[in-house]
């Protein structure tokens, strides 16, 4: 789980500097690519993402539990539609970066969901691309504790037909194994529950055409140039990273590889009982 946050912490930079925003979603694409591919796009469609996840939220909701909100991207732009936000996250680096760009009102907690506990209760508990990290048992319980209305989640599971390693899987369940939790434990009810994997994976189409088209051909370029002006550090540098450069000129069709495995849903949950009964 460290190396899974650490990695997270590096691509929360990353999109920090890229885009100024630190959104470390998918981006939503209801019409697919489009015409020109380029990273300003991607950051529009994680934008979109956003908007998407908030037409899920049941009328009048007001306050708001950001679970994994990462660096704040999300729950700045819930605030600044009059969202009363709440975050939890378990690296205080992404953190920091929230704390610098959210309203200071905001409280932003440094903490796992399991471990989180609050005398405040909140409409939603909202799970934008973190349900996956949690185990299924505790999200549901912890979740209705802490929410009034219920809870809303854009996030993907394994494919029923994947036999991975359990260490592979994690806590990444399949929404058929959701759907039997959520019934045992009679909490909520399904409100919405619909497939988003198409709108989800040109993502990686983006991707997998940036990489080909534009870093390959960059880094090939670079490569030539310190071959012909600096032959020992080339030699050098061809050894260490030669094959790892080379893999990166051919495509890896992530998108396909994506939705064989996983399927990318938002689902929205109404409560139904005040005090459930755990599993």
């Amino acid at each position: 789980m460290q190396k899974k946050v650490d990695e997270l912490n590096v691509v929360a930079r990353l999109s920090e500097l890229v885009f100024g925003d630190g959104f470390l979603h998918y981006g939503f694409w209801p019409k697919g690519l489009p015409n020109v591919v380029s990273l300003s796009a991607l950051g529009k469609a994680q934008a979109d993402f956003v908007d998407h996840l908030v037409s899920a939220f049941p009328a009048d909701t007001k306050r708001i539990l950001d679970v994994g909100s990462g660096t704040g991207a999300i729950a700045l732009h819930l605030s600044r539609y009059g969202y009363a936000m709440t975050c939890i996250c378990p690296s205080e680096t992404m953190n920091q970066l929230a704390r610098a760009k959210l309203p200071t009102k905001t409280a932003v907690y440094t903490r796992k969901f399991e471990d989180f506990d609050s005398n405040e209760v909140f409409d939603i508990c909202m799970f934008a691309e973190s349900f996956h990290y949690i185990d299924l048992q505790t999200a549901l319980v912890k979740s209705a504790k802490l929410s009034q209305r219920g809870v809303v989640i854009f996030d993907y599971f394994r494919r029923e037909s994947k036999d991975t390693k359990a260490a592979e899987q994690g806590t990444r369940g399949t929404h058929a194994a959701f759907l039997d939790a959520l019934a045992r434990q009679n909490a909520f009810r399904v409100v919405r529950d619909d497939d988003m994997t198409a709108f989800i994976t040109p993502t990686f189409q983006l991707l997998d055409h940036l990489q080909t088209n534009h870093v390959a051909p960059l880094l090939s370029d670079i490569r030539a140039q310190v071959k012909a002006h600096a032959p020992i550090r080339a030699w050098l540098a061809e050894k260490i990273l030669g094959r790892y450069l080379d893999r990166l000129g051919h495509p890896r069709n992530r998108a396909s590889n994506f939705a064989d495995t996983f399927e990318y849903r938002l689902i929205a949950l109404e409560k139904i009982l005040v005090n459930p009964n755990t599993p």
